[in-house]
C-alpha cells in the first residue's frame, strides 16, 4: 500500500504496508471475513475528510470502519493491529507533543479505545521500521522489523 492509503481486502488478498514514523492501523472482522488497513502519515487534521482517507489518523479510523461497513453495535467484533510510529530520523529538538511517530501511535490507540475496538497487537516506537502484512484469507497478521540505515 502507498502512504496515506486506506484499503479493504478479502481472500486471497494480502494487505501490506511499510512503515517508519507513519502508523499502520489494521482491522480484522473475523465474523464477516473482512480486513482493512490504513497507512497514516500524521496524527490529526483540523477538518474531516470528505472521502475515505488515511493521511491523518483522525480520518483513517472512521474511513476503515466505513469501508468495512461496521456500525457501532459491531465494534466489539473487530480486532485491531497498530504498528509503526518509529523515530526514523534524528531530531535535535522535540516538539511540545513529542515525536511525530509517537503522536501517530497515541492517536491511533486513543481513537480505537474510544470506539471500543480491541487492539490485539501493537509493535510501535523505537528506531526500526516495520512492515505490517494482513493475510485476508486466514485473518492472520505479521509485523516484520527492519533496521534503519544511518
Amino acid at each position: 500500500m502507498k502512504m496515506c492509503e486506506v484499503r479493504t481486502g478479502s481472500a486471497p488478498q494480502v494487505l501490506r504496508s511499510t512503515l517508519g514514523s507513519c502508523v499502520g492501523i489494521g482491522l480484522l472482522w473475523r465474523e464477516r471475513n473482512l480486513c482493512a488497513l490504513a497507512h497514516c502519515l500524521l496524527p490529526y487534521s483540523q477538518t474531516q475528510a470528505a472521502q475515505p482517507s488515511a493521511k491523518y489518523v483522525t480520518d483513517a479510523v472512521p474511513s476503515l470502519l466505513q469501508l468495512i461497513g461496521a456500525s457501532p453495535s459491531c465494534y466489539n467484533q473487530l480486532q485491531a493491529i497498530v504498528a509503526g510510529g518509529a523515530c526514523m530520523v534524528y531530531q535535535r529538538r522535540l516538539t511540545p507533543n513529542g515525536l511525530i511517530g509517537e503522536q501517530n501511535t497515541k492517536m491511533a490507540q486513543q481513537l480505537l479505545a474510544d470506539a471500543g475496538i480491541r487492539v490485539v497487537h501493537t509493535e510501535i516506537g523505537g528506531i526500526s521500521g516495520r512492515q505490517l502484512s494482513i493475510h485476508c484469507d486466514t485473518q492472520q497478521y505479521v509485523v516484520r522489523t527492519f533496521e534503519r540505515i544511518n
